[in-house]
């Protein structure tokens, strides 16, 4: 069973507009957490894909990526940096996760903004 973070909620995104019912901010800051006072919440994502020859090989465990969430909700692809990682390919498959996924993005005084999160993603054989 894998096991990602965060809880999807039912929320959807239209145009230009955000979460925050304003508009994004187009300056290039990016935020932590201790910044902001939401994290950024998991609305859509893909499957996350258990590789065959990892759970073949017994690997199981957390990979935890830094990454930055753009105003609109999704990742920065660029931005993804492993933090650690029990295996290679338990790595490439949370990574294509988080490529994939949609969040709802982190609010400041009303506009969707960047943030820097740590995501990790859990990968557990036999549950």
């Amino acid at each position: 069973m894998i096991v990602p973070i965060a809880t999807l909620g039912t929320a959807t995104a239209s145009g230009h507009s955000t979460f925050c019912g304003g508009m994004a901010l187009s300056d290039s800051t990016v935020y932590d957490t201790t910044q902001v006072t939401e994290r950024p919440i998991l609305y859509e994502a893909e499957p996350i894909r258990y590789p065959a020859k990892a759970r073949a090989r017994g690997v199981d465990g957390r990979v935890l990526l830094a990454v930055t969430i753009n105003a609109d909700g999704r990742p920065d692809a660029q931005s993804i940096q492993t933090i650690s990682s029990p295996d290679s390919e338990l790595t490439g498959a949370a990574v294509q996760w988080v490529r994939s996924a949609k969040f709802e993005p982190v609010c400041l005084a009303t506009k969707a903004v960047r943030v820097r999160v740590a995501i990790p993603v859990d990968f557990k054989r036999g549950l």
